[in-house]
């Protein structure tokens, strides 16, 4: 049950360190200054998002198979 805890809060981190990550990405890509003059350059801001949202769809698979675990787990037991 441990490793699974752990394993939990682990995912549960990467999840709030990608949310914070995309939603600095946002915020870089919101506030981004406009010039008709000049090309504005989001291409950092739009590759950490990308980023950022494969690290939570792969931090929410985690979650999902831990899950899983614990109710093959908990099935078992009863």
């Amino acid at each position: 049950m441990d490793k699974i805890s752990g394993v939990l809060q682990t995912a549960l981190g990467g999840v709030q360190s990608s949310l914070k990550r995309l939603d600095t990405a946002a915020q870089k890509i919101a506030t981004a200054p406009l010039r008709r003059d000049e090309p504005t350059d989001l291409a950092d801001p739009l590759v950490e998002a990308l980023v950022a949202q494969r690290s939570l769809e792969a931090s929410a698979a985690v979650m999902r198979r831990a899950d899983d675990v614990l109710g093959t787990l908990l099935d078992a037991l009863i």
